[in-house]
């Protein structure tokens, strides 16, 4: 596994989240400029009003509609340009990690395509619209209907393979809000907070081929006393942070860990379970500990004695 590609994989995703959510800030300025700018309206100079054709009236309204209509085209094209580049960005993360990570990352490559194709559709739907408003030919919108809804589907299908294709990479890197960000991704109109958190959990992974590098593991065999504290000794070669601890195979689980920090070297950690009562005497558990190193969560097993009334 390259570690240089794979790091380039995951700048190129988080570069492609960066373009979208400007895209999708630029859309909302967009919107909200539609809303307060104001519609083109006849003077309420009565004067002007005697003084003036009625055609004449008409022809400048349509003009300032038209006016409003072509910058809302131009930006809306722009719009379009830079999601088409934010998607190509993306499809180059996803084709990257598809080789060096899983070939189940590649679902989010197919996804970004059809957002592709989705714009242009888009975009020759809405000047048909406006070609249909300028000519007063009403009967030619039913051309741009189709495109339309081509476009709507495309992007209902591609949300869905490119959430499923950012899920699979919060998965490989076992990353939570990377994960989260392509479930919300898949739901479209959750698409925009999804971005956010995909750019903000590829942040924080580290390459699977340096966290191959990582070595954490249980330095002899621990126990676990009567009171339900458990003693283990871990190796760290790194700094880590230790979320929770389990015992395997039945319902205990605590946060009471300490010290919560591994520091390189060996580590003397405590343990405290509740109830213990379930525990057969002289017995053999596993203590799996959660340990999060630089984003990645990491299950570390130890075995330990539990001696009972020792």
């Amino acid at each position: 596994m390259s570690n240089q590609s794979e790091k380039e994989g995951i700048r190129r995703l988080r570069l492609g989240f960066l373009v979208l959510i400007i895209v999708s800030l630029l859309s909302l300025v967009s919107l909200f400029r539609g809303l307060v700018t104001p519609s083109p309206s006849v003077s309420p100079n009565v004067t002007a009003l005697n003084n003036t054709n009625p055609q004449q009236l008409l022809s400048q309204i349509a003009s300032r509609e038209i006016v409003q209509i072509e910058e809302a085209l131009i930006l809306t094209s722009i719009i379009g340009v830079v999601n088409i580049i934010g998607m190509i960005v993306l499809r180059g993360g996803f084709n990257v990690l598809s080789k060096v990570v899983s070939d189940n990352i590649g679902i989010g490559s197919t996804g970004s395509i059809l957002y592709i194709i989705s714009f242009p559709l888009g975009i020759i739907g809405e000047v048909i619209l406006f070609y249909s408003f300028l000519s007063l030919n009403f009967s030619t919108i039913f051309i741009g209907l189709p495109f339309s809804f081509l476009e709507l589907i495309l992007l209902l299908i591609g949300s869905i393979l490119l959430g499923i294709g950012v899920y699979r990479v919060g998965r490989e890197y076992n990353n939570t809000l990377v994960k989260v960000g392509g479930i919300l991704i898949a739901i479209i109109i959750l698409a925009f907070i999804g971005a956010i958190l995909s750019y903000i959990g590829l942040g924080q992974v580290k390459p699977i081929s340096e966290r191959q590098n990582v070595q954490i593991y249980p330095v002899g065999q621990g126990v676990i006393r009567r009171d339900g504290s458990a003693k283990i000794v871990i190796y760290s070669s790194t700094t880590a942070t230790i979320f929770s601890a389990k015992i395997e195979g039945t319902k205990l689980f605590t946060f009471k860990v300490n010290p919560v920090n591994l520091q390189h070297g060996n580590n003397e950690i405590t343990i405290q379970f509740d109830d213990i009562s379930s525990l057969v005497e002289n017995s053999t558990c596993i203590i799996t500990l959660i340990v999060d190193v630089g984003g990645n969560s990491i299950p570390i097993n130890v075995n330990a004695i539990y001696q009972g009334s020792q």
